[in-house]
């Protein structure tokens, strides 16, 4: 009986120390789950952490690209209406200056044009009287070395005063000389004019002569004749 219940007491003696055994290595796991719980909440709270930085990160890496971006395309249409105002400015500028300049270069053109018109004018009429001049001490040369020369000069002035009753015919001496006692009929054969008067002038220079008649006077001159030549290829040159 003895020996039954010192069994008995040695049986409950190793359930309990079993049971401590058992409630040792569950507080044990316990503990660990609880530490194992904490560090992945922990770890979950740090990678909740790093996502949100992250995610800042981000977040602020996108609006300096967007703001950068935005600024690049703001800054390109600033650009855009800069060039357009300054091309808009210059093309007033441009047209206010040729508003001035314009009229102010049309008028100078014009006086130009002008000049050029005078001084052709000028030179034709300059390169005429030069051409009447050498033409004037060509026939005056051609009178002093052939006298005869007279008669068929005064020959065409005598045929304008045709048809007339009576001439009054002045000329150089010399020619009166040249044309001799036969000056009378000389004129009244190339006029048929029933009285002629010759007048000695020396004014008058060889080669030339003055015809009065009842209808007008044909001024034969030489120097009147050539005055006249010119005058006629100055109108032509200016047409």
């Amino acid at each position: 009986m003895a020996e039954l219940e010192t069994a008995k007491l040695l049986k409950a003696d190793a359930f309990r120390a079993l049971g401590s055994k058992i409630a040792y290595n569950f507080n044990d796991i316990e503990k660990r789950c609880e530490d194992y719980i904490s560090n992945v909440r922990n770890q979950t709270r740090q990678m909740i952490i790093d996502a949100q930085a992250e995610a800042e990160q981000i977040k602020q890496e996108a609006y300096q690209a967007g703001k950068q971006r935005g600024l690049e395309e703001a800054l390109r249409e600033v650009e855009a209406q800069v060039q357009a105002r300054s091309e808009a400015q210059a093309s007033q500028m441009v047209e206010e200056k040729l508003g001035t300049v314009f009229p102010a270069m049309q008028a100078a053109v014009a006086g130009l044009q002008q000049e050029q018109v005078n001084w052709r004018q000028t030179w034709d009429a300059a390169a005429v009287k030069m051409c009447l001049v050498i033409a004037e001490k060509m026939v005056r040369h051609e009178i002093k070395t052939r006298p005869d020369t007279v008669k068929p000069m005064m020959s065409e002035a005598l045929k304008l005063a045709s048809g007339t009753q009576h001439i009054r015919f002045q000329m150089n001496p010399t020619d009166v000389v040249h044309l001799g006692k036969n000056a009378q009929s000389f004129i009244t054969n190339l006029t048929g004019c029933q009285t002629c008067e010759i007048i000695e002038d020396e004014s008058i220079s060889p080669g030339g002569c003055i015809i009065e008649t009842q209808h007008g006077t044909i001024d034969a001159r030489i120097e009147v004749q050539l005055d006249r030549i010119f005058q006629e290829l100055i109108i032509q040159t200016q047409d």
